[in-house]
């Protein structure tokens, strides 16, 4: 009877320390999967929503599970502080500028929260800093956004079925290329008719670059007006004589025309002459009167040549002139 007992005992001795070593390796399994005897420092975030972030969920920095999250907490009217629980290992590669976010495992897994960024400069964590946070967009917003995307593809749908159904049946410019032969043809015909314009502007074009390859040719015209300065200056030169001339041509017509104005007028005498028909007629008679006179005159000087007190001078000044000109004529000779 008492060895059974014993038998006994020993049975339940045996089942209580291997449940006791069973519950003694899930705490330290749980606890190393939570980090709970793992040496870390706490940090802390403030969100505007965190999305579902519970108590537990894990921390990564750079696609590496650094910690845990410790407390999910209000604080203030509608803010969420957020305490992380960070292993001591990680501190040193956490910067005092790091950001951090709520993400998800997946699109629809666990949340988590991601810390990146940091700059070299800028020193290590500590414990007990206030990280800077980004907010980012909810499954919910995720889902409205999608949502307004889909709406505006089937408007897209709509449009694109709505336009190839005019352009099957024709209508609009489109349309009409599509199924109006003649029009086709005449496009084509315009665009053979602007290949051949550009086929004559690369052809005019290149007749410019022979001409303007000419201008460096010595010895033309057009180098030397290119590269002569002499014939620039005389061209100068013969332009402002031009000019000159042209001033003075002005000139001379504006006297002319000052001239045949005075001719209209009484106040001169050619003016007179000319429109003065009793001035004209005294002329006439005082030209005649000098006609006259002179003929008079040529027979008083012709009665003087003959009177004997001046016959002698007159043939002594005859011969002077006779011998002058044998003199002269001798000399020719």
């Amino acid at each position: 009877m008492s060895t059974g007992k014993n038998k006994r005992a020993v049975i339940v001795g045996l089942f209580v320390t291997v449940g006791l070593l069973i519950f003694l390796v899930g705490i330290f399994t749980l606890g190393g999967q939570k980090k709970s005897f793992v040496p870390s420092i706490k940090v802390q975030a403030v969100f505007d929503n965190v999305n579902g972030l519970q108590k537990g969920d894990n921390v990564w920095f750079s696609g590496v599970k650094v910690g845990t999250v410790k407390a999910v907490d209000f604080d203030g009217s509608s803010r969420i502080r957020v305490t992380m629980q960070i292993e001591k290992k990680a501190q040193e590669f956490i910067r005092k500028d790091a950001k951090a976010k709520v993400g998800a495992e997946g699109f629809i897994g666990n949340k988590l929260i991601v810390i990146y960024g940091g700059s070299t400069k800028a020193e290590a964590i500590e414990g007990g800093e206030h990280l800077q946070v980004e907010n980012t967009l909810s499954t919910d917003d995720m889902m409205a956004t999608l949502q307004k995307n889909n709406e505006n593809l089937v408007a897209i749908t709509t449009n694109f079925k709505t336009v190839s159904n005019r352009l099957a049946n024709g209508e609009g410019t489109a349309g009409a290329l599509l199924n109006d032969a003649t029009l086709y043809k005449s496009l084509a015909s315009t665009a053979s008719n602007l290949q051949q314009a550009a086929h004559n502007s690369e052809l005019l074009s290149s007749r410019i670059a022979a001409y303007t390859a000419q201008l460096d040719k010595p010895g033309s015209l057009a180098n030397g007006l290119v590269h002569d300065t002499m014939i620039m200056a005389n061209l100068q030169a013969a332009v402002q004589q031009i000019n000159n001339a042209a001033d003075a041509a002005h000139s001379f017509t504006a006297n002319l025309k000052t001239v045949s104005d005075q001719l209209h007028t009484n106040d001169n005498t050619l003016g007179m002459l000319l429109n003065d028909q009793q001035t004209a007629e005294q002329m006439k008679i005082i030209i005649q009167n000098l006609s006259v006179g002179s003929e008079k005159l040529d027979d008083d000087l012709e009665a003087i040549q003959h009177n004997f007190l001046f016959r002698g001078y007159f043939k002594k000044k005859a011969k002077q002139e006779e011998k002058a000109r044998k003199e002269a004529e001798k000399n020719k000779q």
